[in-house]
């Protein structure tokens, strides 16, 4: 099975450029990805962060849907805990009516910030989250008309409107237990493989093995979510991982700061006394894209959600253009097939 490629973009912020600079290379890109092969575009949610302008994506969705004209607008995620499933259920379905067909909600159980800011976003808290997923789900398929809200729902006579097709919903996890979890309601997967490196094969065998279907989800769906850099060479790919890598190994030491441009990261690296964590798949579009398709075969994930951060602009939208021309041309070539004997 060929694997489905979808953009995952945090609105990294770099320094001494600004929260809106980052907001508009997600325009930018947004845009660039809507030309190419990639089926959807999410974006991210984090709070009290200085390394990403993304917090509301159910804003930054209505933006980008209204600046590309075929791509599908998601989250990765709304941290669920922080909202009123109603409200999600409502801003989803304003959405889904103004792009129809072209909004999809990736949920997480975690609220995407750290306790004190998680206290101030004033949510319920993650351990309601199965009763508010389950909320969301009845709201959803009550206003798209597809399963009304029973007699003695606890909901009955509260309606989620705008009424019409609703979004496509997604669970995001990192762990097998809470990919079991949205095997068993039904929903599609997206594993955090940036968050648990090497998990994926657990976390998808449990999602396979627990899924039930559901009105949101016919059959199993499971996507992995990845970082990814390529370049023309693996070279100047390994050159260009320096923010990424500086960054990754800062937040391993507690600090949560604005990514460094290529030069101050690869001083920033030569400096440091630990090697930065291997996180990613790094280097030529054709080794990327042939490590993607490896990692389909030995994990069944259908799809990848490419996260591919540097400090310019131009060389983001080469990364995931190199990325899709190489896995269209593994695609294409012919499989072998034994000889008749």
């Amino acid at each position: 099975m060929t694997p489905t490629l979808s953009v995952l973009d945090p609105s990294p912020i770099f320094k001494d450029r600004t929260a809106a600079d980052a907001l508009n290379e997600t325009r930018a890109l947004a845009s660039a990805a809507d030309g190419m092969r990639y089926r959807s575009y999410w974006v991210q949610e984090h709070h009290n962060a200085t390394s990403f302008a993304g917090t509301t994506p159910e804003i930054l969705m209505a933006d980008l849907a209204a600046r590309t004209s075929r791509i599908i607008l998601g989250s990765g995620g709304i941290m669920l805990p922080n909202y009123s499933p109603l409200k999600v259920a409502e801003w989803g379905q304003t959405l889904s009516q103004l792009y129809p067909g072209r909004i999809e909600i990736g949920l997480g159980r975690a609220t995407g910030a750290d306790p004190r800011t998680s206290a101030a976003l004033l949510g319920p808290g993650g351990q309601n989250f199965p009763t508010m997923l389950r909320m969301l789900m009845d709201w959803l398929l009550d206003a798209s008309g597809a399963a009304h809200l029973p007699d003695d729902h606890r909901a009955r006579g509260i309606a989620a409107n705008p009424k019409g097709p609703g979004p496509d919903l997604w669970m995001l996890c990192s762990s097998p237990a809470s990919a079991a979890f949205a095997g068993q309601m039904g929903l599609k997967l997206a594993f955090a493989d940036f968050l648990n490196p090497g998990g994926a094969k657990d976390a998808l065998d449990a999602y396979h093995q627990a899924f039930e279907p559901s009105p949101f989800c016919a059959k199993p769906h499971a996507a992995i979510g990845l970082v990814v850099l390529a370049a023309e060479t693996e070279a100047e790919a390994e050159r260009l991982s320096a923010p990424i890598k500086a960054w990754a190994l800062s937040r391993g030491a507690g600090q949560f700061q604005p990514y460094l441009s290529t030069s101050e990261a690869e001083a920033y690296l030569a400096k440091a006394p630990l090697d930065p964590p291997q996180r990613g798949i790094i280097g030529s579009g054709l080794s990327v894209a042939q490590h993607l398709s490896a990692i389909a075969r030995e994990t069944h994930a259908c799809e990848f959600f490419l996260l591919s951060i540097t400090d310019h602009i131009e060389t983001r939208i080469n990364s995931y253009r190199l990325i899709e021309t190489a896995m269209a041309e593994i695609n294409a070539m012919p499989t072998s097939r034994p000889e008749a004997g």
